[in-house]
């Protein structure tokens, strides 16, 4: 009898010793399969995030390309050439992550090199005071076709990753078919290593007009000796400026950033207004336009007379943007002819209503000021000369530009086009007669574009 007790006792203590082991296990396998559905996760947006990368480092070394086709001086052609070699060791770290598995991407690095390698080339020769030969402008065009087709077909990979229509393997896959450029019958440069590439952001894309993201600076030049309003006063001019009655906006946080502003805002519009000078910082209202009932020049009048009746002015306009109804004008002050492209304004108009329902004067703000035009200007004869000659001139104008070190030149902007039609405009340094920068135009039904 004891010998059956303990024996039962013993298959009781092995069947619960099972059961525990079982359910350790059960949730040892529920913890793995959680953590390799987790990491599964991540590394699909780990992938992503490469693949996205990797498209916006293409679409920059695109850019640099097709500018360098009407690059024409040292100074531009040397730029342009530092913003592609970093787009290019940016796409190039890029593929190294693609390239983590087994799938060779050697034909999309071998552009990479090409194009990054010849263009130094390119630089060092014109450096040297020679000019491109119709073959250089061959090879260029050649890198910048390659580099047009890949970025089409590197953005439709990263939509339809982002949809989830095909696998980052499926991806990388796509990728390693791609044509090969072939070899350019030119010596490259072996000064310059991957190495000392550096990594940096890729430049961006500009919807609505020349300069408009290159115009903030530290210090208003505008409110700089404006005394400051209360915020009753503030409340008055932010009714003026949104058509709101006073009495039913509503004050909220101030406005904290390198411009101080007074807030206000009812149902789906808000109103800033600067704390020193009582100027309309912004405008934003959240609403939807209906069918459209007037035009785009319905909507830049509409716009004009809004700027003009609370004292922003000249202001001229140069490009607009239709999106979802909203027509987007960007304005940019004028005198004597001149544009002061640091002087932006953007209103954005609806086409249901032909109503302001969005303004942003940052730009201008931060930047109005009395400008001098240097005296010591060489000609517009003379500052054609700096245009490419692929490009044919078809008109000027002359303008301040914002550069990146936050100062202002004097310019001439030369409208031209390439031998296919499309449209550039080239700045050409009023003192100097050095190219200062290129803007591609990019027309659709909604607008005009620049880049």
């Amino acid at each position: 009898m004891k010998t059956i007790g303990k024996n039962k006792r013993v298959t009781v203590r092995i069947v619960s010793f099972v059961m525990v082991l079982f359910a350790v296990l059960s949730v040892w396998g529920i913890v793995q399969t959680y953590k390799a559905i987790k990491y599964a996760k991540e590394l699909t947006v780990a992938h992503q995030r490469t693949v996205a990368s990797l498209a916006s480092y293409i679409d920059s070394l695109e850019n640099d390309l097709r500018k360098m086709q009407y690059a024409n001086t040292q100074t531009m052609t040397s730029g342009l050439s530092v913003s592609l070699c970093k787009a290019s060791a940016g796409a190039k770290n890029c593929l190294s992550e693609l390239n983590a598995g087994e799938t060779p991407l050697s034909n999309v690095n071998k552009f990479l090199s090409q194009a990054s390698d010849y263009i130094q080339s390119i630089n060092k020769k014109v450096a040297s005071g020679e000019k491109l030969s119709e073959t250089d402008h061959e090879q260029i065009t050649r890198l910048y076709n390659y580099a047009a087709s890949l970025s089409d077909k590197i953005g439709y990979m990263e939509e339809v990753m982002l949809s989830g229509d095909i696998t980052f393997e499926d991806a990388v896959s796509t990728l390693s078919m791609l044509k090969d450029t072939g070899d350019l019958s030119v010596s490259y440069s072996s000064t310059v290593t991957d190495a000392e590439k550096s990594f940096a952001d890729y430049p961006t894309l500009i919807y609505d007009g020349p300069f408009s993201d290159n115009l903030m600076k530290k210090e208003s030049e505008l409110l700089k000796y404006e005394e400051e309003i209360t915020q009753n006063e503030a409340k008055k001019r932010a009714s003026a400026y949104s058509g709101i009655p006073e009495t039913r906006l509503i004050a909220t946080d101030d406005e904290k950033g390198t411009i101080e502003a007074y807030v206000f805002y009812y149902e789906n519009t808000t109103v800033a207004v600067t704390k020193k000078g009582g100027y309309l910082l912004y405008l934003l209202s959240d609403t939807f336009s209906g069918e459209t009932e007037f035009k785009e020049n319905d909507a830049v009048e509409t716009a004009k007379n809004y700027l003009t009746k609370f004292g922003y002015g000249p202001m001229k306009e140069s490009y607009y943007f239709d999106s979802d109804g909203i027509c987007t004008i960007n304005f940019a002050y004028t005198s004597d002819d001149i544009i002061c492209y640091p002087d932006l304004i953007k209103v954005s108009v609806s086409l249901d209503k032909n109503k302001v329902v969005a303004v942003d004067c940052s730009g201008y703000l931060m930047n109005h000021k009395k400008r001098d035009v240097p005296e010591n200007t060489i000609s517009v004869t003379s500052a054609e000369k700096a245009v490419s000659p692929v490009l044919s001139i078809k008109s000027y104008k002359t303008a301040f530009i914002p550069m990146n070190d936050g100062n202002e030149i004097f310019t001439y902007e030369f409208l031209c086009n390439d031998k296919d039609g499309n449209d550039v405009l080239v700045y050409i340094n009023a003192v100097t007669g050095d190219e200062a920068d290129i803007k591609l135009l990019l027309y659709s039904d909604n607008g005009t574009l620049t880049r």
